[in-house]
Protein backbone atom coordinates (compact mmCIF):
# COMPACT_ATOMS: atom_id res chain seq x y z
CA UNK A 1 0.00 0.00 0.00
CA UNK A 2 2.84 2.43 0.84
CA UNK A 3 4.56 1.72 -2.47
CA UNK A 4 1.27 2.28 -4.31
CA UNK A 5 0.67 5.62 -2.60
CA UNK A 6 4.25 6.72 -3.30
CA UNK A 7 3.93 5.79 -6.96
CA UNK A 8 0.60 7.63 -7.21
CA UNK A 9 2.12 10.76 -5.67
CA UNK A 10 5.07 10.67 -8.07
CA UNK A 11 2.79 10.31 -11.08
CA UNK A 12 0.62 13.22 -9.83
CA UNK A 13 3.66 15.49 -9.43
CA UNK A 14 5.00 14.55 -12.85
CA UNK A 15 1.58 15.31 -14.32
CA UNK A 16 1.62 18.77 -12.77
CA UNK A 17 5.09 19.44 -14.15
CA UNK A 18 4.00 18.31 -17.61
CA UNK A 19 1.01 20.65 -17.48
CA UNK A 20 3.18 23.54 -16.31
CA UNK A 21 5.67 22.86 -19.08
CA UNK A 22 2.87 22.78 -21.65
CA UNK A 23 1.51 26.15 -20.46
CA UNK A 24 4.96 27.73 -20.48
CA UNK A 25 5.89 26.58 -23.96
CA UNK A 26 2.57 27.71 -25.43
CA UNK A 27 2.66 31.14 -23.79
CA UNK A 28 3.50 34.06 -26.11
CA UNK A 29 4.44 37.47 -24.78
CA UNK A 30 4.95 40.94 -26.15
CA UNK A 31 7.33 43.31 -24.45
CA UNK A 32 6.43 46.92 -23.70
CA UNK A 33 9.87 48.52 -23.44
CA UNK A 34 11.25 50.54 -20.56
CA UNK A 35 10.59 54.26 -21.01
CA UNK A 36 7.16 53.76 -22.57
CA UNK A 37 4.53 56.25 -21.42
CA UNK A 38 1.10 54.92 -20.49
CA UNK A 39 -1.86 57.29 -20.18
CA UNK A 40 -4.20 56.46 -17.31
CA UNK A 41 -7.33 57.84 -15.71
CA UNK A 42 -8.34 57.39 -12.10
CA UNK A 43 -11.28 55.11 -11.27
CA UNK A 44 -12.20 57.17 -8.20
CA UNK A 45 -11.15 60.35 -6.44
CA UNK A 46 -8.02 60.29 -4.27
CA UNK A 47 -7.51 62.86 -1.50
CA UNK A 48 -4.61 63.24 0.91
CA UNK A 49 -7.21 64.12 3.56
CA UNK A 50 -8.80 60.66 3.71
CA UNK A 51 -6.23 58.09 2.53
CA UNK A 52 -3.62 56.20 4.50
CA UNK A 53 -0.41 54.49 3.59
CA UNK A 54 -1.20 51.10 2.04
CA UNK A 55 -4.64 52.03 0.68
CA UNK A 56 -5.25 50.66 -2.81
CA UNK A 57 -6.42 52.56 -5.89
CA UNK A 58 -7.33 51.66 -9.48
CA UNK A 59 -6.70 53.43 -12.75
CA UNK A 60 -7.51 52.51 -16.35
CA UNK A 61 -5.60 52.73 -19.60
CA UNK A 62 -7.12 55.39 -21.83
CA UNK A 63 -5.57 54.06 -25.06
CA UNK A 64 -4.80 50.68 -26.59
CA UNK A 65 -1.22 49.46 -26.40
CA UNK A 66 -0.65 47.34 -29.50
CA UNK A 67 1.50 46.52 -32.48
CA UNK A 68 0.15 46.63 -36.03
CA UNK A 69 -1.04 43.04 -35.70
CA UNK A 70 -1.40 42.32 -31.99
CA UNK A 71 -3.38 43.84 -29.13
CA UNK A 72 -1.13 43.90 -26.07
CA UNK A 73 -3.17 45.90 -23.53
CA UNK A 74 -6.58 47.20 -24.58
CA UNK A 75 -8.08 50.48 -23.48
CA UNK A 76 -9.73 50.02 -20.09
CA UNK A 77 -7.04 47.66 -18.77
CA UNK A 78 -6.84 48.00 -14.98
CA UNK A 79 -3.64 49.28 -13.39
CA UNK A 80 -3.61 48.88 -9.62
CA UNK A 81 -1.48 50.69 -7.08
CA UNK A 82 -1.27 51.75 -3.47
CA UNK A 83 -0.60 54.83 -1.40
CA UNK A 84 3.06 54.55 -0.43
CA UNK A 85 3.07 57.68 1.73
CA UNK A 86 1.15 60.80 2.76
CA UNK A 87 2.60 64.02 4.19
CA UNK A 88 0.10 66.38 5.80
CA UNK A 89 0.05 70.14 5.02
CA UNK A 90 2.29 72.26 7.24
CA UNK A 91 2.70 75.86 8.32
CA UNK A 92 4.34 78.39 5.99
CA UNK A 93 1.70 77.36 3.43
CA UNK A 94 3.57 74.12 2.71
CA UNK A 95 1.26 71.74 0.88
CA UNK A 96 0.50 68.09 1.48
CA UNK A 97 2.40 65.49 -0.55
CA UNK A 98 0.90 62.22 -1.80
CA UNK A 99 3.07 59.30 -2.95
CA UNK A 100 1.62 56.73 -5.36
CA UNK A 101 3.10 53.30 -6.04
CA UNK A 102 2.01 51.39 -9.15
CA UNK A 103 1.84 47.70 -8.30
CA UNK A 104 0.50 45.58 -11.16
CA UNK A 105 -1.44 45.46 -14.42
CA UNK A 106 -4.36 43.08 -14.94
CA UNK A 107 -3.60 41.48 -18.33
CA UNK A 108 -6.39 40.49 -20.78
CA UNK A 109 -5.99 36.84 -19.72
CA UNK A 110 -6.61 37.82 -16.09
CA UNK A 111 -3.04 37.45 -14.88
CA UNK A 112 -1.58 40.12 -12.62
CA UNK A 113 1.69 41.45 -14.02
CA UNK A 114 4.02 43.33 -11.66
CA UNK A 115 4.79 46.78 -12.98
CA UNK A 116 7.57 49.21 -12.17
CA UNK A 117 6.51 52.72 -13.15
CA UNK A 118 6.47 56.29 -11.92
CA UNK A 119 4.57 59.50 -12.53
CA UNK A 120 6.16 61.63 -15.20
CA UNK A 121 3.88 64.64 -15.74
CA UNK A 122 0.42 66.19 -15.26
CA UNK A 123 1.10 66.84 -11.56
CA UNK A 124 3.39 69.12 -9.58
CA UNK A 125 5.95 66.66 -8.21
CA UNK A 126 8.54 66.97 -5.46
CA UNK A 127 12.12 65.66 -5.75
CA UNK A 128 10.98 62.17 -4.69
CA UNK A 129 8.14 61.92 -7.19
CA UNK A 130 5.36 62.79 -4.74
CA UNK A 131 2.34 64.82 -5.83
CA UNK A 132 2.23 68.24 -4.18
CA UNK A 133 -0.95 70.14 -3.40
CA UNK A 134 0.47 73.27 -4.98
CA UNK A 135 1.40 76.55 -3.40
CA UNK A 136 3.98 77.44 -0.77
CA UNK A 137 4.99 80.52 1.16
CA UNK A 138 6.88 81.99 -1.78
CA UNK A 139 3.86 81.52 -4.05
CA UNK A 140 1.57 83.08 -1.45
CA UNK A 141 3.90 86.07 -1.04
CA UNK A 142 3.99 86.55 -4.80
CA UNK A 143 0.20 86.48 -4.92
CA UNK A 144 -0.01 89.02 -2.08
CA UNK A 145 2.48 91.30 -3.83
CA UNK A 146 0.42 91.20 -7.02
CA UNK A 147 -2.74 92.03 -5.09
CA UNK A 148 -1.10 94.93 -3.30
CA UNK A 149 0.05 96.28 -6.67
CA UNK A 150 -3.53 96.11 -7.91
CA UNK A 151 -4.66 98.17 -4.91
CA UNK A 152 -2.12 100.89 -5.73
CA UNK A 153 -3.09 100.97 -9.41
CA UNK A 154 -6.82 101.14 -8.65
CA UNK A 155 -6.29 103.93 -6.09
CA UNK A 156 -4.25 105.94 -8.57
CA UNK A 157 -6.87 105.52 -11.30
CA UNK A 158 -9.56 106.57 -8.84
CA UNK A 159 -7.62 109.73 -8.06
CA UNK A 160 -7.32 110.62 -11.74
CA UNK A 161 -11.02 110.15 -12.51
CA UNK A 162 -12.27 111.74 -9.29
CA UNK A 163 -9.97 114.76 -9.64
CA UNK A 164 -11.26 115.47 -13.13
CA UNK A 165 -14.83 115.22 -11.86
CA UNK A 166 -14.11 117.91 -9.24
CA UNK A 167 -12.66 120.49 -11.63
CA UNK A 168 -10.47 120.74 -14.69
CA UNK A 169 -6.94 119.81 -13.77
CA UNK A 170 -8.09 118.44 -10.44
CA UNK A 171 -6.40 115.12 -11.16
CA UNK A 172 -3.03 116.77 -10.56
CA UNK A 173 -4.11 117.61 -7.04
CA UNK A 174 -6.05 114.49 -6.09
CA UNK A 175 -3.95 111.79 -7.79
CA UNK A 176 -0.82 112.11 -5.60
CA UNK A 177 -2.89 111.75 -2.42
CA UNK A 178 -4.82 108.76 -3.79
CA UNK A 179 -1.56 107.15 -4.93
CA UNK A 180 -0.01 107.61 -1.49
CA UNK A 181 -3.15 106.23 0.15
CA UNK A 182 -3.15 103.29 -2.24
CA UNK A 183 0.52 102.61 -1.51
CA UNK A 184 -0.12 102.58 2.24
CA UNK A 185 -3.18 100.32 1.78
CA UNK A 186 -1.30 98.01 -0.59
CA UNK A 187 1.68 97.74 1.74
CA UNK A 188 -0.63 97.04 4.67
CA UNK A 189 -2.37 94.34 2.70
CA UNK A 190 0.92 92.71 1.71
CA UNK A 191 2.37 92.74 5.22
CA UNK A 192 -0.85 91.57 6.86
CA UNK A 193 -1.50 88.73 4.45
CA UNK A 194 2.14 87.62 4.42
CA UNK A 195 2.18 87.41 8.22
CA UNK A 196 -1.06 85.43 8.10
CA UNK A 197 0.45 83.02 5.57
CA UNK A 198 3.26 82.25 8.03
CA UNK A 199 0.70 80.46 10.19
CA UNK A 200 -1.42 79.07 7.37
CA UNK A 201 -1.23 75.43 6.34
CA UNK A 202 -0.78 74.56 2.68
CA UNK A 203 -3.18 72.85 0.30
CA UNK A 204 -4.23 69.22 0.40
CA UNK A 205 -3.75 66.96 -2.63
CA UNK A 206 -6.95 66.11 -4.46
CA UNK A 207 -7.08 63.97 -7.60
CA UNK A 208 -10.56 63.87 -9.07
CA UNK A 209 -12.26 60.81 -10.54
CA UNK A 210 -11.40 60.54 -14.23
CA UNK A 211 -8.19 62.58 -13.84
CA UNK A 212 -5.91 61.77 -16.78
CA UNK A 213 -2.18 61.45 -16.18
CA UNK A 214 0.88 59.67 -17.54
CA UNK A 215 3.21 57.12 -16.02
CA UNK A 216 6.49 55.89 -17.51
CA UNK A 217 7.76 52.31 -17.30
CA UNK A 218 10.94 52.08 -15.27
CA UNK A 219 11.34 48.43 -16.32
CA UNK A 220 10.04 46.67 -19.44
CA UNK A 221 6.73 44.80 -19.14
CA UNK A 222 6.15 41.38 -20.73
CA UNK A 223 2.47 40.73 -21.45
CA UNK A 224 1.01 37.33 -22.44
CA UNK A 225 -0.88 37.65 -25.73
CA UNK A 226 -2.74 35.38 -28.12
CA UNK A 227 -2.13 35.66 -31.84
Amino acid sequence: MKKFLLLFAMLFILGLRADAYQITTNAQTKRIPMGTKLELETASAISSQNVNQGDMFNAYLTRDVRTQTTMILPRGTVVRGNISGVTAPKMLSRSAVLYLNFDHVVAPNGSQLPISAGLCDNFELDDNGGIKGGGNYAASAKKNWSKSGDIIVKSTKWGISSGEDLFTGGKYLVTPFSAIGGTIAGAGYFVGMSIGDLFKKGNSVFIKKGEVFNIVLIESLDVPVSE
